[in-house]
């Protein structure tokens, strides 16, 4: 099917866009927050929240960790963020290449169902683990998901195949005739 290597690559942007979009958003009494994956990767210096109508900015440290703590715990975090938005670049990946390649067959297929559903569990367990905390950002993960999953079931069922040359077509019956 022709649509299927475009929704493959929307999802895939959509996972990308994702990664800069809050992904937990707190609202709780007096104190209203958010943090993207684009935060923690970049490294949080500092948080921002909104107590009240003043803003106020609350260094790491005084949550009750030293500095030095709060760096490499974010720094250990790096890499499970990476591995979160992977699913997301590698559809990106898969529909760009089905794009430029103008075919879209059942490998391509098959990879972009797998890594749709690894994409629709990893947002599926945050979005469980953010309990109702969610942002936009954990909602177009799942849309990643969705996307790549049917994406890659529509190019299993019905996959887009080059055209084949018309000069080609009579080479080949008159070889065969020979």
């Amino acid at each position: 099917m022709k649509a299927s290597k475009f929704i493959v690559l929307a999802g895939g942007i959509l996972g990308i866009l994702a990664f800069f979009l809050p992904m937990v958003s707190v609202h709780r009494g007096d104190y209203s927050g958010t943090v993207s994956a684009f935060q923690i990767f970049k490294g949080l210096d500092s948080l921002t929240v909104q107590t009240g109508t003043q803003e106020a900015s609350v260094a790491l440290a005084s949550a009750g960790a030293s500095a030095a703590e709060a760096k490499d715990a974010l720094d250990g975090m790096k890499g499970i963020v990476m591995a979160i938005f992977a699913p997301a670049m590698l559809l990106v990946l898969i529909g760009g290449l089905g794009v430029a390649r103008k075919k879209f067959g059942r490998v391509a297929g098959a990879f972009s169902l797998i890594f749709g559903l690894i994409g629709l569990g990893i947002g599926g367990l945050l979005t469980s683990a953010a309990e109702g905390d969610s942002g936009i950002g954990l909602t177009l993960l799942l849309v990643t998901g969705v996307a790549g999953a049917v994406g890659g079931l529509l190019a299993l069922v019905k996959p887009e195949r080059t055209q084949v040359q018309a000069t080609q077509v009579p080479r080949l019956v008159h070889a065969a005739a020979a």
